[in-house]
């Protein structure tokens, strides 16, 4: 369920609210070669850069063919601010969202995933207390962050956080926001929460240790590819795969290459760092980008 995994951190650490400026250590990977993409437009140059939301202190310093493109930028593109995140307003929100204290988490799971939740919770007993009265969302959020954080990842080292800690003057704009994210998960029919769910308590320390590597090595197509083959593996119906992506991929693809194309068209040098699952496969900010007229040259 590495596809998940990739695309809930971001949604998860918004909600955990543990930001602070990262430390630094060498990376000790000989090729280490996040993926990142140049556009070319009347003069200016922009890039993409594809994010992961969580990491550890062997991906710093970033090489220095990112950070160079980075500093060449005059705007900072991001899925959401999480800098500015208010937490009293979080906190609110999360409650009129995501507590459901008429329908317990187990009941409301499909059998299969309650059967892979009650093999989860025989070790996590805590977490499981913590998630029963969330809708399965939020549920799957909180099992998220604790994974990640078991597996030794911070949101503190994660690539959002450290380009928002390191803008200083630049503009820095959001193509989507932390509400609109709740609101997408809190609006998702109930068979792709129980899907989220399934996707969350399946992972082991492994699918972070995969994850990782195919974030450093730019390797962004194979990697799906193999997520694709775990879903099919896990028994999900293709119908409820193709909506999930629908929802979580496309639809969000479109509307951050909308707004990123706002901003090259406005005249602006723009660094956009998004997770690096949209910029991957069919349907991906950077073929949504290429319909729009622009030439993506990959670095």
């Amino acid at each position: 369920m590495k596809k998940i995994a990739l695309l809930m951190t971001t949604f998860a650490f918004a909600m955990a609210g543990l930001y602070a400026k990262p430390s630094f250590a060498k990376s000790s990977e000989d090729d280490y070669s996040p993926a990142m993409w140049k556009i070319e437009h009347k003069g200016k140059t922009s890039y993409l850069f594809g994010s992961i939301h969580v990491g550890d202190k062997s991906m710093y310093p970033l090489p220095k063919k990112v950070m160079d493109a980075f500093s060449a930028s005059n705007t900072l593109a991001v899925e959401a601010d999480v800098t500015k995140v208010n937490q009293m307003e979080m906190a609110q929100t999360i409650q009129k969202l995501a507590l459901d204290l008429e329908n317990p988490l187990p009941t409301v799971l499909s059998e299969k995933t309650k059967k892979q939740y009650d093999v989860y919770c025989e070790t996590e007993t805590a977490t499981c207390n913590m998630v029963k009265v969330f809708e399965p969302w939020m549920a799957a959020m909180t099992i998220e962050v604790m994974g990640v954080m078991k597996a030794g990842y911070s949101d503190k080292l994660g690539i959002d956080q450290f380009f928002l800690t390191g803008a200083n003057n630049k503009e820095i704009v959001e193509l989507e926001s932390i509400q609109g994210q709740l609101e997408l998960l809190d609006s998702m029919p109930k068979e792709l929460q129980d899907f989220m769910m399934l996707g969350a308590i399946s992972k082991d320390s492994e699918d972070f240790e995969e994850l990782m590597k195919a974030w450093k090595t730019g390797a962004l197509d194979e990697f799906m590819q193999e997520a694709e083959k775990d879903v099919k593996d896990l028994g999900i119906s293709e119908e409820v795969a193709n909506q999930f992506n629908d929802i979580f991929l496309y639809q969000r693809n479109q509307v951050m290459a909308d707004g990123i194309a706002d901003l090259i068209k406005q005249g602006k040098s723009v660094f956009a760092v998004v997770g690096a699952a949209h910029y991957a496969g069919e349907n991906s900010v950077n073929q949504y980008l290429e319909e729009k007229g622009f030439k993506i040259e990959r670095l």
